[in-house]
């Protein structure tokens, strides 16, 4: 009997990959307010990788920039879980594996052994039957407090279930300067498109790390989150209509923000997004995976093939931050100097990480589908 795996990614370390991911999903989504953890699908990919063998394991190694020796894969991730623990205070950031087993099967000793060793991730035995889906939703939504409530639905879980590999992030955090709600106006902001639409924008004057990005006919603003290592950064093209041309030249931002007087306009803004990712994967090189000549025998031993790849995202952005509890507003005095003027009213890119990671990113291009869903 054939076994199917399923992959799911909720999200509420090769920068190369995350580069070759956003690119492909910015330009196939140009027209959707999109947010994805190219992080969360490489964390999922690599597991499926360390139980994956000859042509199966080559194309996801190479498509995920990873070391030919598993030795070193297995050090790296163990290295990056490791060094997440404990290291926010105020901002909450939470990366959970976990691998969903067909009662039936077993998964091969070693990868069960490697996987909670390295990814931290925890192997469950499932009866495949109607309550398996609800079962692991309530697990996701858990973990991402109940920002992903469904990840899969019944009709996903058969008795040709093999196994669900998992993960869910979650993040939130208040930004390090609020805005003053008392400041937000419904403002216009214009799509590629030059389509009008109505937004609530947030307004705040301060000193922040920006930068004129001429080169690249743009602007960066630089939002940090209170007490934490994470912040959002903001690429806004000069032009309504450039934003695809930039998300083509930001790969890897790496440049060095100066601190100078910003006048800062940016909308509050909500997205929701849900792909299937098995055609993106296969753009990428990974084709063996997903055919029925696919080979995990190092994670299972029956004949199994990857069958699905969705991941699901959340993101909110409002005056206290990221998913913030409510807290009193801190105005920011100016000080002589450099002032730049940062309305982001048209289509722009965004990141949210620290300066070796990137756990979010996205691009926003119009309210209308918020406006639509009120």
């Amino acid at each position: 009997m054939k076994y199917f795996v399923f992959i799911y990614l909720a999200a509420s370390v090769s920068a190369s990959f995350s580069d070759d991911f956003f690119q492909i999903l910015a330009k196939e989504d140009a027209e959707k307010n999109i947010v994805c953890s190219p992080l969360s699908l490489e964390i999922v990919m690599a597991m499926t990788y360390m139980g994956a063998k000859g042509n199966t394991a080559k194309e996801l190694q190479t498509a995920l920039k990873l070391p030919e020796d598993r030795n070193e894969v297995a050090k790296k991730y163990r290295e990056f879980f490791t060094n997440l623990e404990g290291r926010e205070k105020d901002a909450i950031l939470e990366l959970a594996n976990r691998i969903y087993v067909n009662n039936q099967l077993e998964l091969v000793p070693e990868y069960n052994k490697i996987v909670a060793d390295s990814f931290k991730a925890e192997a469950v035995p499932i009866n495949v039957d109607k309550n398996a889906a609800a079962n692991i939703n309530s697990w996701v939504s858990g973990h991402t407090r109940n920002k992903i409530t469904e990840i899969v639905s019944p009709g996903d879980i058969d008795s040709g279930l093999l196994a669900v590999v998992i993960n869910a992030i979650y993040f939130k955090g208040q930004w390090k300067h609020k805005f003053d709600k008392t400041r937000t106006r419904l403002e216009n902001f214009r799509t590629s498109s030059n389509q009008i639409v109505p937004v609530d924008m947030m307004t705040a004057n301060g000193y922040f790390l920006a930068e004129e990005l001429r080169d690249l006919d743009a602007k960066v603003l630089e939002l940090p989150y209170r007490n934490s290592s994470l912040s959002m950064k903001i690429f806004l093209p000069n032009k309504n209509d450039g934003l695809s041309k930039l998300e083509r030249q930001i790969q890897s931002f790496a440049r060095p923000l100066n601190r100078i007087k910003v006048n800062v306009k940016i909308p509050k803004f909500k997205v929701e997004f849900s792909k299937s990712l098995e055609s993106l994967l296969k753009k990428l090189g990974i084709t063996t995976a997903f055919s029925y000549v696919a080979d995990l025998s190092g994670l299972v031993s029956a004949k199994a093939r990857v069958s699905k790849v969705v991941q699901k995202t959340f993101l909110e952005v409002n005056e206290e931050g990221a998913e913030a509890s409510a807290a009193s507003a801190v105005s920011i005095v100016f000080r002589g100097g450099y002032e730049m003027d940062f309305h982001a009213d048209h289509p722009f890119a965004f990141t949210i990480g620290d300066g070796n990671t990137i756990y979010f990113q996205g691009h926003y291009v119009s309210p209308a589908v918020e406006i639509k869903n009120r």
